[in-house]
């Protein structure tokens, strides 16, 4: 059964009602953000009020335009939309989003518009995304509806990350991570869901072949029975659905009826549930974080972390959150002890968390051959490695250094920058221009990197068995 959402992603000709020549309100940055995209369709303007915008001609009704409308866009007054979506069935079109706000979401009367318009569309051969939507967009055909006023499309980079989130102003703080290197595939936000749901986007999310991680922030839920039968399909095809809920406490219930007009009692209890193929989160920082190590680890081999450093308290710090979020630490080979020992010149135990001392300070190619004997030596899949603080030009050798190894070693690697105050180096430009995962906040790179390792079947007691964890998925 095809998705509703194929209609919307793939149209040859888009009619903008409403339009307006004002660039400065969302009618007019509708169609500018749209002529920004890579449509490669042809757009029809709708507004009685104007004879042209931009140059291009602008139709009094949908019902003059002589072409066929494949989708159209709404963005004017509530009141209007009724007499519009009229048109629009008369005309034939088989999608409409609904941009226009001033629904459910106002009260009574924006309840009755939305209700109007329901009724309307029963029973027809129509698709409603909206009202009261912020957009949606392809990254996989670069193009997209945005009323945004600030949407730079072809700098958009296409990855595998598909999102879908309640309001646009939480959707856009996540797409926003393109710019660090996460490339998405679509992102969907379906406002006031009057027809097309959160459940449809989902689906068609889980179905399609260029996604592979869904990203869902939730503010309200329905159709529980489908969406966790959509979790398990999801789960069987191995794609993670990574969640941030939010509307989790009473206060926030009277936010979301004004926000979506959606009647809740009680916040969902998501406390209680546990599915392998939903993974919980607490923050944007962390949804963000999550996808991007799934983005780009697309194979990784096991549990076993060292914590890699040359300062004994954050490396001790470091453990002691690699406890608590279960992540196994094996202890250093005798083998590898003994290399340490003779290539530092200093007799102590080491042991993981390693310390390094300060003596690299001295010897920057000491803290490569370490860093080396670590990725060769097989005893590790997963290693942490510290930025305490800028020391000279330390921290960009560290930084090529994690770059060789992860093209020549395929290791999993995830660089922690501490310092809370100097961030502006250059090792971090080196990573952030390969892309690399890369983490300012020590909580959220532990807490992605256990949830990680737990969704791909790797967890400390399987790796507390043997000294090597072995994946159950």
């Amino acid at each position: 059964m095809m998705s509703k959402l194929n209609r919307f992603i793939s149209p040859k000709t888009i009619a903008v009602i409403g339009a307006s020549e004002n660039l400065q309100k969302s009618a007019g940055r509708v169609l500018v953000n749209l002529m920004k995209t890579n449509f490669k369709g042809e757009i029809f303007l709708v507004n009685p009020k104007y004879e042209n915008i931009l140059g291009m001609r602008c139709y009094h009704s949908i019902l003059q335009i002589e072409e066929q409308v494949d989708l159209a866009c709404i963005i004017v007054p509530a009141k209007n939309v009724p007499i519009v979506m009229e048109s629009c069935i008369e005309k034939g079109v088989k999608a409409v989003m609904i941009l226009s706000s001033g629904f459910s979401e106002n009260g009574i009367e924006g309840r009755k518009l939305e209700e109007s318009i329901h009724r309307m569309i029963k029973g027809k051969d129509i698709a409603v995304y909206g009202p009261n939507a912020p957009g949606l967009f392809s990254y996989c055909k670069q193009w997209g509806i945005s009323f945004s006023p600030r949407f730079e499309p072809k700098q958009f980079r296409r990855g595998n990350v598909g999102l879908i989130s309640h309001g646009g102003s939480l959707g856009r703080a996540i797409i926003d991570s393109n710019e660090k290197g996460i490339g998405f595939s679509y992102w969907f936000s379906p406002g006031n869901e009057i027809d097309v749901n959160f459940n449809d986007c989902l689906e068609f999310l889980i179905d399609d072949p260029h996604t592979q991680t869904i990203l869902l922030v939730i503010e309200s839920f329905f159709e529980e029975k489908r969406f966790f039968d959509l979790i398990h399909k999801a789960y069987e095809k191995n794609k993670p659905v990574i969640l941030l809920s939010i509307g989790t406490t009473n206060e926030s219930i009277s936010a979301i009826r004004f926000h979506l007009g959606k009647e809740m009692k009680t916040p969902f209890p998501w406390e209680v549930i546990q599915h392998p193929g939903l993974i919980k989160v607490d923050s944007i920082d962390e949804i963000v974080s999550l996808a991007w190590l799934f983005e780009y680890y697309q194979q990784m081999r096991g549990n076993r972390t060292v914590v890699f450093s040359w300062a004994g308290g954050a490396s001790i710090y470091l453990a002691d959150l690699c406890k608590r979020n279960h992540i196994h630490l094996p202890d250093l080979s005798n083998k590898l002890k003994r290399k340490f020992a003779e290539l530092i010149k200093i007799k102590d135990y080491y042991i993981n968390p390693l310390d390094l001392t300060t003596t690299v300070y001295d010897d920057l190619t000491l803290l490569s051959d370490c860093l080396n004997y670590i990725s060769e030596s097989e005893e590790f899949d997963n290693i942490i490695v510290l930025f305490p603080f800028q020391v000279d030009y330390q921290n960009e050798f560290l930084a090529k250094e994690i770059l060789k190894i992860i093209v020549e070693k395929e290791k999993i690697i995830i660089p922690i920058f501490l310092s809370q105050g100097y961030q502006n180096e250059l090792s971090l430009d080196l990573i952030k221009e390969k892309k690399l995962p890369y983490f300012v906040n020590e909580q959220t790179a532990i807490k992605v990197l256990s949830k990680f390792l737990e969704y791909k079947g790797f967890s400390d007691e399987w790796g507390k068995k043997d000294g090597k964890a072995h994946s159950n998925k």
